[in-house]
């Protein structure tokens, strides 16, 4: 078969969209042999796809002209006809397709969140995504999603048959992180200028994240407790991050609030190794993956009862409701004050998180690829 992906997400460093392409892309490359990939990309010079040049199976691709790197061009002109002068078998692409396409079409979808908390994105982005990601996944030979619950959310929004959404977990990148030692991360913490205990929060600075929910928590904790910790808060810029970030600063502790912005991999595993508990209190994700790299690296994790965060986070996870900052706080104090029960859901973490794994993503997909492929073969 003719593979092509839209790989573009892959140049957005920090976003869930990048992380997921990327490693699907490369668990892609290692499992499948016999099928040809040919990869779209905005910038073909880009990093990522440095250690891929040299796949014979593997062509990366980018537009000939300046003009045609603008999405609302690249995508309905440049992508389109590019599938057809590649002669695709498949196309996949994560939540928008070209009008016009060679070959049966795949589409990853991972949350409908532009429809539940329009808020948290621009204007733009949310009209835009209300009408072109409806008109992709009614026309989607197959659409991919990370959990049950996105499933029925995208059935139900969109009035699609069952059999066309097909849910394959995500993998989680820090099985396969290369170990930080003590001075490694002895670095990094003081890079950060972070000296002392700390709560961990992963995610871009965006209203979604309901960072400002999670500061009035610590807040709580702060003048009832007079917690020792730190709370570090590291992610990429996003819609309305100046916004969320004056929140902040207006609180009590602030000045215990710690802001990395966007870090590299290895910063993030001894980020997330050395913190004492994570707390993801999201008003909405399609899976929630930092939940899972943080139960993968041993920190127990408090997180949202709401969205797919409750599927993600199985039994191994305090859940808690995102809108109630007392009790995000309680839910802290108990695995801060209880030693035992921090150490449990630490290890059912573990656990947990070992069902999911990057190369389980990739067979799966190839087994959407070729089913998808048959069946218009057989009509």
């Amino acid at each position: 078969m003719r593979i092509g992906i839209d790989a573009h997400a892959a140049e957005r460093d920090g976003s869930g969209n990048c992380t997921y392409i990327r490693n699907l892309i490369q668990s892609l490359i290692r499992l499948d042999g016999r099928n040809q990939y040919i990869l779209y990309a905005i910038n073909s010079q880009h990093p990522f796809y440095q250690t891929l040049q040299t796949k014979k199976q593997v062509q990366i691709k980018q537009p000939p002209f300046q003009v045609l790197k603008n999405p609302l061009l690249r995508i309905p002109l440049w992508l389109g006809f590019q599938t057809f002068k590649d002669k695709l078998d498949i196309l996949h692409v994560q939540y928008i397709a070209p009008p016009f396409y060679k070959g049966q079409l795949v589409t990853t979808i991972h949350d409908l969140g532009f429809l539940h908390v329009p808020e948290t994105f621009s204007m733009w982005e949310a009209f835009r995504s209300k009408i072109l990601i409806r008109i992709t996944a009614r026309r989607s030979d197959k659409i991919i999603t990370g959990s049950q619950y996105s499933k029925q959310d995208i059935i139900r929004s969109y009035c699609i048959p069952h059999s066309q959404v097909k849910v394959i977990p995500l993998g989680i990148s820090s099985h396969s992180a290369p170990p930080t030692n003590s001075s490694e991360t002895q670095k990094i913490l003081r890079k950060y200028r972070i000296q002392s205990l700390y709560l961990l929060s992963v995610g871009r600075l965006n209203p979604r994240k309901n960072l400002s929910a999670l500061v009035k928590a610590f807040s709580l904790l702060k003048e009832k407790i007079n917690l020792p910790h730190k709370l570090v808060i590291t992610g990429s810029q996003d819609f309305n991050s100046q916004k969320v970030i004056r929140t902040i600063k207006k609180t009590p502790y602030s000045r215990d609030v710690l802001f990395t912005g966007l870090v590299s991999d290895q910063e993030l595993w001894g980020l997330y190794k050395n913190a004492d508990i994570f707390v993801y209190p999201s008003l909405f994700e399609g899976v929630g993956l930092p939940v899972l790299e943080a139960m993968s690296l041993g920190l127990p994790v408090v997180t949202s009862n709401s969205s797919s965060l409750k599927e993600t986070a199985g039994d191994a996870a305090i859940l808690i409701n995102p809108s109630d900052p007392q009790e995000i706080s309680q839910a802290i104090e108990r695995l801060i004050t209880d030693p035992a029960l921090k150490n449990t859901y630490a290890e059912k973490g573990k656990q947990h998180s070992n069902k999911f794994s990057w190369s389980s993503t990739a067979r799966q997909t190839l087994k959407t690829y070729e089913k998808t492929a048959a069946l218009y073969e057989s009509c």
